[in-house]
């Protein structure tokens, strides 16, 4: 009897546990995925690749500056300009931190952080926002917004 009230425990306790177990391998999936494209753009800013950065975007994807001054950037074209001015100006690396993460769906991450891009060797830091999702089986930024303190 007390075997049997064991095994009952223990299959309740295996039952209510895999999910979570299940959430900790999806959840680290997606923080692997966000730091893989954050590294990716750290990598290709420098090469001045505003195309390469572009592509780590949906087909669809938006680009939101709140601050100091508000743009919206719809589209790869858009974002691809954008970058090359940002490259234009004298960036010449980004560094961007992963701070929280959050599954939405099987399909959907909320990312946020800071970063430091330096401009003509100056430092520029502020804070991100990401919505990732998955395009063609890959993880792709679907939208991103940022605001920083100064003008690049």
């Amino acid at each position: 009897m007390k075997s049997t009230i064991f095994a009952v425990v223990l299959l309740t306790l295996g039952f209510f546990s895999l999910p979570a177990l299940a959430q900790q391998q999806d959840l680290q999936e997606v923080m692997n995925a966000a730091n893989a494209l954050s590294a990716r753009e750290s990598e290709l800013l420098p090469k001045k690749d505003a195309a390469g950065i572009a592509s780590l975007f949906t087909s669809d994807g938006l680009l939101v500056m709140l601050a100091p001054q508000f743009a919206f950037k719809p589209g790869r074209d858009a974002i691809q300009k954008h970058y090359q001015g940002i490259i234009d100006a004298g960036t010449t690396s980004i560094t961007l931190e992963l701070k929280n993460v959050e599954l939405r769906g099987n399909d959907g991450v909320w990312a946020a952080g800071n970063y430091s891009v330096t401009v003509k060797d100056k430092p520029i830091q502020g804070n991100w926002f990401r919505i990732l999702k998955r395009e063609n089986g890959n993880w792709k930024i679907a939208m991103e917004a940022f605001a920083r303190a100064g003008l690049i």
